[in-house]
Formats: C-alpha cells, structure tokens, sequence
C-alpha cells in the first residue's frame, strides 16, 4: 500500500475511535476537522517517539505494525487517542465570536510572525520546540503551540525594542526562554489555542 493509502486508512481508524469516546461524535460535520488536526498531531508525535523524520518511513512502520499485529496497532491507535482528546479538552477553547486582543499586540505579533519567517534557523528552532513539547506531555495541535510560543517570545523582544532600532535575534536565547517555558506547562492547566468555529471551517487563534 502507498504511503497516502495508509495515510487514509489510519484516517478511517482515527474517525473510529474517536466515535468510541464521543459518543456524539459526526465525522462529517466540523467534527471532521477534529480528525484533520489529530491526524496531522500523530503524525508529529511519532517523528519525535521514532526519531524519524521522514514521513514515508514513519507510515511504513505503521503498516508493518498494523499487518503485522492489528491488535497491538489498534492498542497503540487507542492510547493514543484517548490522550489527544484529553489534552485537546485542555488546551483547544472554541470560539463562536472572534479571539479579542489589543490592538498593539495584534501588530507586534504580526510583525514577529514575518520576522521569523525571514531567519535561517526557524525550521530547526520549531523543530526543536515541538519535540520539547512532545516530551512534556503535548500531544494535541503541536505545532500551532510550538509557532505560538516562538512567536509570543519574539514579539516580547519587539516590545522592549526602539521602534527604530535594528533587533537582532539570538535563536538560542529564544529558545531557552520558550524551553523554559514549556517545563512550566505541564503544571499549568488551560487553553493554549482558540478556535473559531465557521461552517466547514475551523480558524485557530493564538494565544
């Protein structure tokens, strides 16, 4: 089976077991973007559990798994979701009206966002900001915390920074104070991502 074959067949056994745990559970209402971030979330869990970061390689190990012994994919399948959606309860808050913030703060975060997307080194900061993540108990929408956190520590930076002065950035630095940061959260519970909810559509937030 091709990789994106499997890819939809662990889609199909995601829709399962989320229809165990919730009951009311409709995949094919904007409960189905629910399915879209899990998915995508186990896939980045896996790269760190497995080292690995090819993702043809990780959906062959899950096919070998799963044909090698269903039960035990089905049990790995299973833990796993039943943490995601404990964790999505604790960290994801739906929206029906727009996430309000200050105006300055809306710009700063802006103007962070482009700056990071201008680095060098922002693949290898997020990477590592998300497996720091990972090994502390953040499993659900990863990456968008991970963006998040890095994103929030730049724009503070902004903060204490002349409107004319040159910034410049130390991905080290950033990075400890976000590390720092992430130890901290697994003693504090609470919304990390804001989604607003639309119909088909999910738009998320930050914090």
């Amino acid at each position: 089976m091709s990789v994106m074959g499997f890819r939809s067949k662990l889609f199909g056994f995601l829709v399962k077991e989320f229809e165990t745990f919730i009951p009311q559970f409709k995949p094919y209402t904007t409960d189905y973007q629910m399915i879209i971030y899990a998915s995508k979330d186990l896939e980045t869990w896996l790269k760190v559990k497995m080292d690995i970061d090819n993702t043809k390689v990780i959906y062959g190990r899950l096919e070998e798994i799963f044909k090698d012994n269903p039960r035990d994919f089905k049990i790995l399948l299973n833990f796993w979701a039943d943490m995601w959606l404990k964790k999505w309860r604790e960290r994801v808050r739906i929206l029906s009206t727009n996430f309000e913030m200050p105006r300055d703060h809306i710009e700063r975060l802006k103007k962070a966002r482009r700056i990071l997307q201008e680095v060098d080194w922002k693949n290898e900061l997020r990477s590592m900001t998300i497996r720091k993540l990972v090994e502390y108990g953040e499993i659900c929408m990863t990456e968008f915390i991970a963006d998040n956190l890095i994103v929030e520590e730049i724009a503070k930076r902004l903060q204490r920074t002349n409107k004319d002065d040159l910034i410049v950035l130390d991905p080290l630095s950033i990075y400890n104070m976000v590390s720092s940061k992430i130890t901290r959260l697994s003693k504090e519970k609470g919304p990390l991502v804001y989604l607003n909810i639309k119909p088909n559509l999910f738009q998320h937030y930050h914090y």
